[in-house]
């Protein structure tokens, strides 16, 4: 396995997977237009799927790709990172039209965007053990199952099922709001 160009190892795996949810997201937003109803729902469904698949599922693809294309650990979780940092800054950036920017900016500590950051910890765990898994089967003697991608996994993991399972989540929900109000009042 060679190290690759930054170009080829870093940001043609993040460019990629950052087109697929770019177009996705794209044609889910603007698919209403159409005149038929059918064919809008059908868009919408087809790319609003394949958004939600590509921000949620998209970094282990490329933790996998830079990976095998020479990436350095600090490189992998750099760029298995990009695109839901994103998806985070776009979806902060959309609550500008209601809030002010420090209101917006509050939003990346919604139990959403918590989630999706201990579910990350998860995938990077999962990807390097399949990435292991693959080096061993071309025949590398590496160990699989490495500590830090076991920890990981379990950590993501356990992070998710503790903040979710407290009280169904509203917990979190209801912590994210007494934030809110402490930085910003209780609103109209």
């Amino acid at each position: 396995m060679e190290k690759q160009t930054f170009k080829k190892r870093f940001v043609l795996p993040v460019l990629i997977v950052f087109l697929i949810m770019a177009l996705s997201w794209g044609i889910y937003n603007l698919s209403w237009q159409l005149e038929s109803n059918t064919a809008h729902q059908k868009l919408a469904s087809i790319f609003g799927t394949l958004y939600f698949i590509s921000v949620l599922f998209g970094p282990i693809v490329v933790y996998i790709w830079a990976y095998f294309r020479g990436a350095s650990l600090g490189e992998r979780i750099l760029a298995s990172a990009i695109n839901p940092f994103l998806w985070a800054t776009k979806e902060c950036l959309r609550l500008l039209t209601s809030f002010t920017l420090l209101e917006s900016l509050y939003y990346y500590f919604n139990p959403l965007s918590i989630w999706f950051a201990c579910f990350l910890i998860t995938e990077m765990g999962l990807a390097e053990i399949i990435c292991r898994t693959g080096r061993r089967v071309r025949g590398d003697k590496i160990r699989i199952f490495h500590p830090a991608a076991i920890g990981a996994v379990f950590i993501g993991l356990a992070l998710v099922i503790v903040a979710y399972s407290w009280g169904r989540g509203e917990n979190i929900y209801a912590m994210f709001l007494d934030g809110y109000r402490t930085f910003f009042g209780s609103g109209v």
